[in-house]
């Protein structure tokens, strides 16, 4: 692979990788927030009502990590 193509395929990667960090972030941040709408009943009615509310079990933290580790195992390869 050519040094051009290398040098832009690692920041194609670095850049998602920063995505998906940002991204991890935010949903934890829109978790807080939910936790704590859900200690004031008038306003967890209300969310539950939402049709963007979802109730099911996530696994965006293993999701995440595992994304993560792929990126840095394929900018490494780029380095190396």
């Amino acid at each position: 692979m050519s040094q051009e193509k290398n040098q832009v395929l690692r920041s194609i990667l670095e850049m998602m990788r920063e995505q998906a960090i940002y991204l991890h972030r935010q949903h934890a941040w829109i978790i807080a927030v939910a936790e704590t709408i859900e200690k004031h009943p008038d306003l967890a009615l209300a969310l539950k009502q939402h049709p963007f509310y979802d109730q099911g079990h996530r696994q965006d933290l293993y999701k995440t990590e595992l994304l993560l580790q792929r990126v840095d195992a394929l900018i490494q390869q780029l380095r190396g």
